[in-house]
């Protein structure tokens, strides 16, 4: 796997580079993603200072949500947008918005929707 960079562009190319992986190791990946998301980043796309910072001190909540959610879209290969907005040298907030639907029917499972990451600089 290629490191990317945290651009829109760079996790549009970590999804074709995972997308296009065997299902057992598309869940190995998912699996890594859940149970180490930051390792995971860290070893997936090149961060900068800033995004290094916060990465390490989000609150673990918010990182066993987002592990939660990520590694249900991977492993499901649902879209995953990178939506970044103002200046980049302040990182403020991140949002993740989803339109995630999981269905069970009795017989067959389904997943559909598309997971967002917003970050917001200031």
């Amino acid at each position: 796997m290629t490191q990317q960079p945290f651009t829109p562009a760079g996790v549009d190319a970590k999804q074709v580079e995972l997308y296009a992986l065997s299902d057992s190791d598309l869940a190995a990946q998912a699996n890594l993603i859940e149970s180490d998301l930051r390792s995971w980043t860290n070893t997936n796309f090149t961060l900068n200072t800033g995004q290094q910072t916060y990465l390490t001190n989000i609150d673990d909540r918010w990182i066993k949500y987002s592990a939660n959610l990520l590694s249900f879209t991977v492993g499901n290969r649902l879209k995953i947008i990178f939506d970044p907005s103002g200046d980049p040298t302040a990182l403020k907030l991140i949002r993740m918005p989803n339109t995630v639907l999981a269905t069970w029917d009795g017989t067959n499972f389904t997943a559909s929707g598309t997971v967002t990451i917003q970050v917001v600089y200031s």
